[in-house]
C-alpha cells in the first residue's frame, strides 16, 4: 500500500527498461542526443537516438555479446538474483538464436538479402522476402518486430551469410558475427537516414542524390501520408529525383509514376500485411516456385537489367518489360530442351546470359522501330558454341504495349 521511494525508482526505473526509454548517460550515444538536440541537420538524419541505444542494449544482453554492455556487467557483478537474471538473458536469448539459426539454415527463416544484386534480383522476383518467417509458400516478415527481431535476424545471416564468403571469411567467426550485425543494423528503419548518410559520404557520386531526396522527401511529406499511399497503391514506384519521391509518398499522386520492375520486367507489388494494411507491422509475400527463376539461380546465370542508354524514362520502362517477358520466354524453351540438360553448369548458366542479352537486343530494336520481334540466333558456325535446343521460331503468347513475336 505503501512503497518505499527505493521501491518506486526500482519500479519505473524497469518501465524504462522494457519501453527502451532509460536515461542514455554521458556515452557516446548520451552526447550525440544532446549535440542533435541543437543541431536540425544531425536530428534530420539521426531523429531517434535513445530508443535505438536501448534496443541495442536489450538485444545484446540477450546474446554472447551481453558483456560488453555496462548495465549487463554491473548486474553481473552485484552477484545473488541480478547475476541469476544477467545470465538467464544470455542462456535464453543464445538459445533462441540457436533455434532460429537452425531454421535459417533449412530454409525455414530469412535474413538479409544477398550482396550480389545478380542474385538478390532474381530472389525477389520469386517472390522471397528478407527478416521472415516461411510457413508453407508464404513468407511473414518480422523486420518490424524489435527487440526480437534483431535476436532473429542476426542469427538468420549467421547461419546463411557465409554461402557468400570465401573459405577464409568463413573460418573467422568475427566476420560473420560483424556481417550479420552490421547487416542487421542497416536493415532498421530507424538507422535508415545514417546508412543513406553513410553511404553518400564513402561514394558521393552514387548515392548523394538518393540522400538528399529521401532528407527532403521525408522532411516535406510526413510518413502517415507515406503509410497511406502504400497503402492504396502497393506497386513499387520509380523516383529518380526529389519530385518524383515526394509524389511517391503523396496518397493519390503515387500511382501517375512508373512502376518499378523486377528482374523478367513485371511490375513489383507489395501483397500487403496481416491484417489492416497500414498498422501491420508484419508483411507478407508468396513464393512463386517459378522453374525458370529457380534454374537461374541454380547454375548462378546472370540475369542484367537493359541499359538506358538515350532512351527515354518511357521507352526504358517499355524495354524492361517487353526484355523481361521476350527472355523469360525464350528461355522457358532453352530449359525445355534436351541439349540444355546435357550441359554442364557453367555452360547452361553461359546460354542463359546468352538468350537473356539477344531478348534485350531484339526488345530494343521492337521498342525503338516498332518491328516485331525476331530470334536473332547466330546460323551454325558463327560462333563455336550453338545455342542449345532455341528454335528458329515458336509461337508464344501476345506481349505487352502490342509487340508479339514473328510467328
Amino acid at each position: 500500500a505503501n512503497p518505499p521511494d527505493d521501491m518506486m525508482e526500482k519500479v519505473l526505473d524497469y518501465g524504462r527498461y522494457l519501453t527502451f526509454q532509460r536515461p542514455l548517460g554521458d556515452g557516446l550515444a548520451g552526447t550525440l542526443s544532446r549535440y542533435s538536440q541543437n543541431h536540425q541537420l544531425i536530428k534530420a538524419v539521426l531523429p531517434f537516438i535513445r530508443t535505438p541505444t536501448n534496443l541495442i542494449k536489450f538485444t545484446a544482453e540477450r546474446s554472447p555479446l551481453a558483456p560488453m554492455v555496462k548495465e549487463w556487467r554491473k548486474d553481473f557483478m552485484a552477484g545473488g538474483a541480478r547475476r541469476d537474471l544477467a545470465v538467464a538473458k544470455v542462456m535464453v536469448g543464445s538459445g533462441v538464436g540457436a533455434v532460429i539459426a537452425e531454421l535459417a539454415a533449412k530454409g525455414v527463416v530469412t535474413g538479409s538479402p544477398p550482396s550480389d544484386e545478380n542474385e538478390r534480383r532474381l530472389l525477389m522476383a520469386n517472390g522471397w522476402q528478407p527478416y521472415s518467417f516461411k510457413i508453407g509458400d508464404q513468407y511473414y516478415s518480422y523486420r518490424r518486430l524489435d527487440p526480437f527481431a534483431m535476436t532473429f535476424g542476426t542469427a538468420a545471416d549467421l547461419a546463411t551469410l557465409g554461402d557468400g564468403m570465401t573459405e577464409k571469411q568463413r573460418e573467422k567467426g568475427a566476420a560473420l558475427w560483424t556481417a550479420s550485425v552490421v547487416a542487421n543494423l542497416a536493415s532498421r528503419t530507424w538507422l535508415s537516414g545514417v546508412t543513406d548518410a553513410l553511404e553518400a559520404l564513402q561514394d558521393p557520386e552514387r548515392y548523394s542524390g538518393n540522400f538528399i531526396k529521401r532528407l527532403v522527401g521525408a522532411a516535406t511529406v510526413p510518413t502517415g501520408s507515406a503509410q497511406i499511399a502504400r497503402t492504396i497503391d502497393p506497386t513499387m514506384r520509380e523516383a529518380p529525383d526529389i519530385a518524383s519521391y515526394m509524389s511517391s509518398r503523396m496518397p493519390g499522386q503515387s500511382d501517375n509514376l512508373l512502376p518499378k520492375r523486377d528482374v523478367w520486367g513485371q511490375p513489383i507489388v507489395s501483397e500487403g500485411g496481416v491484417g489492416p494494411d497500414i498498422l501491420s507491422p508484419i508483411w507478407t509475400s508468396t513464393d512463386r516456385n517459378d522453374p525458370i527463376t529457380k534454374e537461374a539461380l541454380r547454375v548462378d546465370a546472370t540475369i542484367s537489367k537493359p541499359q538506358k542508354g538515350d532512351l527515354t524514362v518511357e521507352q526504358y520502362d517499355r524495354l524492361q518489360e517487353v526484355a523481361g517477358s521476350v527472355g523469360r520466354k525464350w528461355l522457358g524453351q532453352l530449359i525445355a530442351s534436351p541439349e540444355y540438360q546435357a550441359l554442364d553448369t557453367e555452360s547452361q548458366a553461359d546460354e542463359i546470359g546468352d538468350v537473356m542479352k539477344r531478348a534485350r537486343k531484339a526488345a530494343k530494336a521492337a521498342v525503338l522501330t516498332g518491328e516485331p520481334i525476331l530470334d536473332q540466333r547466330p546460323v551454325k558456325g558463327e560462333r563455336k558454341r550453338r545455342p542449345a535446343g532455341l528454335p528458329e521460331r515458336f509461337e508464344v503468347d501476345p506481349l505487352p504495349n502490342g509487340f508479339v513475336l514473328d510467328r
